[in-house]
């Protein structure tokens, strides 16, 4: 199944994806802007996690490919609770400026919530960010989602304590 929105297709992790996924989970300037933090990934490591992931109920990931044919990276659904129709939102991206499409990451995110709101049933769609992460807050911003608190020095990165903004998006407030 393929997700279509705006200029971009979210669809299945393939093999061909393996370079670019490998970097994702690699690259110190993707992971200091996360929450969380990654050990260094082995090739084979990498190889193995492809041949045995799949998709699932608690987890749900798409690469995010454009309709110049580029893959720019991933957009996940993670801890997706059924029951209170709740998940959280996450993505990671690494494209030279020339791949891009003006709007691909906000299409990206949209067509991941509408999937989740329309297909999945969910209700609410949490996306959690660092405090210094000011192009993800302002994505975030962009595509409707409102910051409700600080979780006060959650994180720790780059010898110090960050503070995390909490935004989320009710299926009410979504204009996809």
């Amino acid at each position: 199944m393929f997700v279509r929105y705006g200029c971009v297709t979210l669809r299945a992790v393939e093999d061909k994806d393996f370079d670019l996924l490998f970097y994702l989970i690699n690259a110190p300037e993707i992971e200091k802007g996360l929450i969380g933090w990654n050990f260094p990934v082995s090739y084979s490591a990498q190889k193995q996690w492809m041949e045995n992931f799949k998709n699932s109920l608690e987890s749900i990931k798409f690469m995010i490919e454009l309709e110049n044919s580029k893959t720019i990276g991933m957009v996940m659904l993670e801890k997706i609770d059924l029951k209170n129709r709740t998940a959280e939102i996450a993505c990671k991206m690494s494209a030279p400026l020339e791949d891009r499409i003006k709007g691909d990451m906000s299409d990206a995110l949209k067509g991941m919530i509408k999937y989740a709101f329309d297909e999945l049933g969910l209700n609410c769609i949490v996306a959690m960010i660092l405090e210094d992460n000011i192009l993800s807050r302002n994505l975030c911003k962009r595509v409707g989602f409102i910051e409700e608190g600080v979780l006060r020095k959650r994180v720790y990165k780059e010898g110090r304590f960050k503070n995390v903004i909490s935004t989320s998006l009710l299926k009410e407030e979504f204009c996809g």
